[in-house]
């Protein structure tokens, strides 16, 4: 087995899963709370865009990873190879996809911006935290097979 290549999807794989749990949901309800109802339906046009931009990105990551097992020898690799082409495809269909619009536009006053803020702010500390945890977990999982 690939260690690097191997760890790298490993990484990937669990920060996304710590990602998931440890989502505040009540700080979307805040926010949401703080929205008139032409803004909430501005809100869930780009949610939905979002999972369309996400899932898309994740079924072509999907796609070329099967490309590439399919057109390369099998080895120790292959499936930790094809975990990261999905997960960097989606990443990049997700961040790089021009959006038609960013809630922030929509906003109109300082307690609507003050909560997408607290949002931003929190999705930017779990995504370190998570990858930190992945990490350790990985670095606690090696350990403990002596990888």
């Amino acid at each position: 087995m690939n260690i690097k290549t191997c760890s790298i999807a490993i990484i990937i794989l669990l920060s996304s899963i710590f990602m998931m749990f440890l989502k505040d949901h009540n700080l979307f309800l805040k926010f949401m709370n703080t929205l008139d109802e032409n803004q909430t339906q501005i809100y869930h046009k780009i949610i939905k865009e979002r999972l369309t931009l996400y899932f898309g990105g994740m079924l072509l990551g999907i796609l070329i990873g099967l490309i590439y097992i399919l057109s390369n020898k099998k080895t120790d690799r292959s499936v930790c190879m094809f975990i990261i082409i999905v997960f960097l495809t989606k990443m990049i269909v997700y961040k790089g996809y021009p959006k038609s619009t960013y809630m922030l536009y929509h906003l109109d006053n300082p307690k609507q911006v003050a909560a997408w803020t607290d949002i931003y702010t929190y999705m930017k500390k779990i995504w370190m935290i998570s990858f930190i945890l992945a990490i350790i977990s990985y670095t606690i999982l090696a350990w403990s097979f002596k990888m």
